[in-house]
């Protein structure tokens, strides 16, 4: 009978708990060219539910934090699917099969990121001690122009020149905020071309990493250096709080690279990234480092957008005349309601959203001490109006957590305040699609009598906690364990190599510092630290270290005389083949010839 493939599995399920398979008669089931009878559909089933239970295994170890045991896990599991498929050619069972060989090279791939990215933190602690010296910050950042720099240039003369006419135009908006923020920290005023690129100096612009605001910090960097982001307030937006916290990052970066290339790369791709670069690449030329592309191109976009900035109208861009953006601030220590500040201020509560775009609801936050930003000229007048708003008013809030069978209208009554006021406040379209547990804010009336202690601003002083030295830790191999060097051949990869010697993929890729996705090809030589016991014999490719056996050896070159082998010369001077070849790699040792020169390292006496 003809059975369609989708519904297979649970057939055969069914077919199980009803004891069907134990019909005396052996039906086959056809699919194309092979017949597979019942009895063998029932011994596989078993198997298939087996594999799915060692691949659930692996996942609850990584969810865990045990990326040690999952990654064996995983191994072990794409083996035996391996091995079904061979022994098991039925469609649904190859189609099964391949969904989880699929989820197991899924899990291994995020297994061997996590990994790396945890070697990278283990691999530096703080930043090379070379470069650790505090160093003066120039007035005027060098501007290199090569290749790279001039393609910048021609695309934003360019295809680029409506989306760069409009930077510069905030530029002239916001320059006279962030210039003297600058001045103030010790920083060259041309780092205001960083926010240009970073974020065409949009206060709202948030990227697909979530980095956010004008500097596009990411939220653990913005907290790291003062910037308080939670369900009230993002200052990554605020114009003022997030220069102060990038002037405080970027003195932190270039004291610790020496310039400001470096500094750059660092601000793009983080401190650590570029510290490894510059200690496993030997070199501090920002030019000559293999980092990122984003980050290889991002200090020459940099110094294209300066070499403009710096005379538009030498490059062809006419900026118009555009008002600075200007603002009174006023200091609330109380949550206050952004409408009563718009009509005490003469203004629209859009209007004051929009000098505030870190405010993220409708009132200031409570428990914070918040520098508002009000219409310029008003500041007093709303102090004022504030001042006479008597205690007894001001409002106050508490959560309340959605509790089954809670509706919109119950809360609403429960707190005595209005179901349109609650849904404005909490943001709420649809009532019919609030959830339990959910968390809504509740206003209540503020009694005065609370203590708390107020959350002040803290950006404009740096971290007190950040590294001032890089202290590079070089691999030591575990004891016993024997450096080795492995030729690559053609139709390598690197896993099968790293099976075949039996050591962890992971292991290979930072013994050798290869990225997930770097290519090996014929004739590369990888580093292999191999065990002691592990069995594994000299062969095609393996050899001894150079270095670490000429270590207490002296050099002597061997001139290869008529009738000698390799093996007759190994015997004269009782040494290894193994260890001749290695000192040896470009010598076929099948083709010798009278006169062909052998080196050997040999005991000193």
């Amino acid at each position: 009978m003809k059975i369609h493939v989708s519904f297979l599995l649970s057939l055969i399920f069914v077919l199980i708990v009803s004891g069907c398979f134990r019909s005396s008669k052996n039906t086959a089931i056809e699919y194309g060219n092979n017949d597979f009878h019942d009895e063998q559909l029932y011994a596989l089933y078993p198997q298939l539910l087996d594999l799915q239970e060692k691949l659930d295994e692996a996942s609850a170890y990584y969810y865990l934090g045990d990326i040690s045991t999952s990654l064996q896990l995983s191994s072990i599991l794409l083996v035996d699917i391996i091995e079904m498929k061979t022994t098991s050619p039925a469609p649904y069972v190859c189609g099964h099969l391949d969904s989880l060989e699929n989820l197991a090279s899924v899990l291994q791939q995020r297994i061997i990121e996590e990994e790396t990215e945890s070697d990278w933190q283990n691999h530096v602690s703080s930043v090379l001690d070379s470069i650790a010296s505090c160093h003066v910050v120039e007035e005027e950042i060098e501007v290199v122009m090569n290749w790279k720099t001039e393609h910048w240039m021609k695309y934003f003369q360019g295809k680029g020149r409506r989306y760069f006419t409009k930077w510069l135009t905030r530029v002239e908006v916001y320059r006279e905020i962030i210039e003297p923020v600058l001045v103030s920290m010790d920083l060259p005023r041309d780092l205001i071309f960083l926010a240009v690129i970073e974020s065409g100096l949009n206060l709202n612009a948030r990227s697909n990493v979530n980095a956010t605001g004008p500097w596009q910090f990411m939220a653990g960097t913005g907290r790291l250096f003062g910037l308080r982001i939670n369900w009230w307030i993002d200052e990554r937006k605020d114009i003022v709080a997030s220069t102060y916290a990038a002037g405080n990052y970027l003195n932190h970066l270039h004291n610790l690279f020496g310039n400001w290339q470096l500094a750059l790369a660092g601000y793009n791709s983080g401190e650590y990234r570029v510290a490894r670069a510059i200690s496993t690449q030997k070199t501090d030329d920002y030019w000559k480092l293999r980092l990122p592309n984003q980050t290889k191109w991002f200090v020459p976009k940099f110094m294209a957008a300066l070499t403009i900035g710096r005379d538009p109208s030498a490059y062809g861009f006419e900026i118009p005349e555009t008002k600075p953006f200007q603002f009174d601030v006023i200091t609330i220590d109380k949550s206050t309601d952004l409408r009563i500040i718009a009509k005490s201020s003469e203004s629209t509560l859009t209007g004051i959203k929009k000098l505030n775009p870190a405010l993220k609801r409708w009132a200031t936050p409570p428990g914070m001490v918040i520098e508002l930003k009000v219409p310029y000229g008003t500041g007093n007048k709303v102090i004022e109006a504030l001042s006479r708003i008597p205690a007894e008013e001001r409002v106050s809030w508490l959560r309340h957590s959605i509790r089954k069978g809670e509706t919109i209208s119950v809360i609403a009554r429960k707190y005595e305040i209005s179901q349109s006021e609650l849904k404005r406040i909490n943001g709420i379209k649809n009532v019919h699609r609030i959830r339990i547990g959910q968390t809504l804010m509740i206003p209540t009336r503020d009694n005065g009598d609370k203590t708390t202690a107020l959350s002040n601003p803290s950006y404009r002083k740096p971290p007190s906690k950040l590294p001032k030295k890089i202290n590079i830790k070089k691999y030591k191999p575990p004891a016993g364990h024997t450096k080795m060097v492995y030729t690559v051949r053609k139709k390598d990869t690197l896993s099968e190599i790293a099976e075949r010697f039996g050591v962890g993929l992971s292991k290979l890729r930072r013994w050798n510092n290869l990225r997930y996705k770097s290519m090996i090809h014929p004739g590369k030589n990888l580093v292999i630290y191999l065990p002691p016991g592990s069995g594994v014999e000299y062969g095609e490719g393996l050899s001894s270290d150079s270095g670490s056996v000429a270590e207490g050896k002296k050099k002597h070159v061997h001139i290869v005389l008529r009738g000698e082998t390799l093996t007759s010369i190994c015997r004269k001077y009782q040494t290894r083949m193994s260890d001749v070849l290695a000192w040896n790699r470009k010598m076929n040792k099948n083709r010798l010839f009278p006169g062909d020169r052998i080196t050997l390292w040999l005991e000193s006496n």
